[in-house]
Order: C-alpha cells, then sequence, then structure tokens
C-alpha cells in the first residue's frame, strides 16, 4: 500500500498549470490523438519524485525526509515566439509559489533549467517546443 506522497508532490505543477486559464491545454506525460491545434499552445509536463540522500534531507535516524519534485514542461507552439509565451504563462503559474502538501514544509519552486525553443516535428507537422524546468523540495 502506498501513501501517495510522490502523486500528491507529482500533482503540485499539473494542478498549477490547470488553473492558469491562459493555457489551453496542460498535458500529464502524453499529448492525445488528435492532437489540439498547436496555434493556441500547450505544456506537456514531464514530473519525476524524487528522494535525494544528502546531508540536509537525511533524518537523525538515517532516514530520507526529503523529496525532490522537478517539473519538466514544454511549451508548445506554432512559432518560437508562441512556444515563448506559453512558458512566460507556465513561469506566472509556477515560480515563487510555495505549495501546500499536509505534513509537509516545502520550499517555493524555482526554475532549474530552460532550453530554447527548437522545431519538433514527431507530430507529423511542425510545431516549437521551449522547455523549462521548475523543482521544489518538501522535508516533513
Amino acid at each position: 500500500m502506498t501513501d501517495l506522497l510522490d502523486e500528491l508532490h507529482a500533482q503540485v505543477g499539473l494542478t498549477l498549470l490547470d488553473a492558469n486559464p491562459n493555457i489551453p491545454y496542460v498535458f500529464d506525460t502524453v499529448v492525445p490523438n488528435p492532437t489540439p491545434s498547436p496555434a493556441l499552445g500547450w505544456v506537456l509536463v514531464y514530473t519525476s519524485v524524487s528522494w535525494p540522500r544528502d546531508g540536509i534531507g537525511t533524518s537523525l535516524t538515517e532516514q530520507q525526509v526529503t523529496i525532490t519534485t522537478t517539473i519538466n514542461c514544454h511549451c508548445v507552439g506554432t512559432t518560437a515566439t508562441a512556444a515563448r509565451v506559453v512558458g512566460g504563462q507556465v513561469r506566472d503559474s509556477l515560480l515563487n509559489v510555495r505549495p501546500v502538501i499536509a505534513g509537509r514544509n516545502c520550499s517555493p519552486i524555482k526554475q532549474a533549467d530552460s532550453v530554447p525553443p527548437s522545431r519538433d516535428e514527431s507530430l507529423g507537422y511542425p510545431v516549437m517546443d521551449a522547455i523549462a524546468v521548475y523543482q521544489f523540495s518538501s522535508i516533513g
């Protein structure tokens, strides 16, 4: 039986992005088929939850207590400008937000990395994909 703690962390970014009315579509790991028009823009989110072993996140009983959540956002549009605009909405949704997870003390979400827009034709037609990576940690 799982305590769902990893899933609570994974849902933080998705929930915050879904709440932004300026992002028409937020997809968790898979873009549906048929794919919505990239003219509206969308965000494809890959989230990882890890329990790193470090001095800060290890309790006196040598138990792992820190969780690091990484939210990889693929910001998609028909042009590089459109991908950057979607990326700006992602930033507005995530940056500096302090998540609330029962029983956990969460850090504010920070941007960890970004990749400029690049052409992607994996859907059968060209779109521009800019990647923004956000992270937060929690201690319980």
